[in-house]
């Protein structure tokens, strides 16, 4: 099975942040924490910003995830939510538009397993018997 591609640069440019941050609160923006675009040969299939654990609570009437929600509705891909645990126990996933709801009508708590499997969904796919071999993953 081929590898997923490390991290190339493991930093942000924080001052472009900072930067655009100076340029009023007319002008909002966000450096968000980590939006995945969850996609399937060449075609977008979901929105899905991680939060650890221990991340500030956000809110899904928070100004930034309304406007992933919005970005989400006019592309026609879900937005997820979701809070993940550190050891990666458990994944609660918040659907954020109604793309989202389609596939999970209200928010759930789910295993590494269970979640991955979504994600595999998401894309029409099952997940591979073999996946988690090589390391211990609860199910």
């Amino acid at each position: 099975m081929p590898q997923v591609k490390v991290e190339r640069t493991g930093w942000r440019d924080l001052r472009l942040s900072q930067r655009h941050r100076r340029w009023g609160w007319d002008c909002p923006a966000v450096d968000l924490d980590f939006l995945f675009l969850e996609y399937d040969a060449g075609k977008a299939v979901a929105l899905v910003e991680y939060k650890h654990e221990q991340a500030a609570q956000q809110w899904p009437s928070h100004p930034t995830y309304l406007a992933m929600r919005d970005l989400g509705t006019r592309a026609g891909v879900p937005v997820f939510g979701v809070r993940y645990a550190d050891d990666f126990s458990w994944w609660r996933v918040v659907p954020l538009n109604g793309d989202a709801k389609h596939w999970l009508p209200v928010p759930r708590k789910m295993t590494e397993r269970g979640w991955v499997t979504f994600l595999y969904r998401l894309r029409g796919r099952s997940l591979p018997p073999n996946l988690f071999e090589d390391y211990d993953v609860p199910v």
